[in-house]
């Protein structure tokens, strides 16, 4: 039970840790990662690791339906943005509405 509590309790921090970096301002997504492909490195990390984590946290009661479906929602933004290539470059990141959605959505997670 106690090595579930710490697992748990670790996925929980790299969810916050996740959602901090996925709802900062462009800016500072792009210097945080410089030397990335920024806009697809912040895609992946939330449909690729935040996902999976916040769906053993929901599987194990630590997030409401109600949050995980906001990750679900995140993740069908980013899939459906994913069809635009216009949508992936740093300029994008810092003006397309698409983007400002998804940190307004990440925000309201944390």
């Amino acid at each position: 039970m106690t090595e579930d509590v710490e697992k748990l309790t670790m996925l929980y921090g790299r969810v916050i840790e996740n959602l901090q970096e996925f709802s900062m301002p462009a800016e500072e997504q792009i210097k945080k990662l410089k030397g990335f492909t920024v806009a697809d490195e912040i895609a992946s990390d939330f449909s690729d690791i935040t996902l999976n984590y916040a769906k053993e946290l929901f599987e194990n009661n630590w997030i409401t339906l109600e949050q995980y479906q906001q990750f679900l929602d995140i993740d069908e933004k980013l899939d459906d943005m994913s069809k635009n290539k216009a949508l992936w470059c740093e300029e994008a990141l810092k003006n397309a509405s698409e983007w400002k959605k998804c940190r307004e959505v990440g925000a309201e997670l944390l």
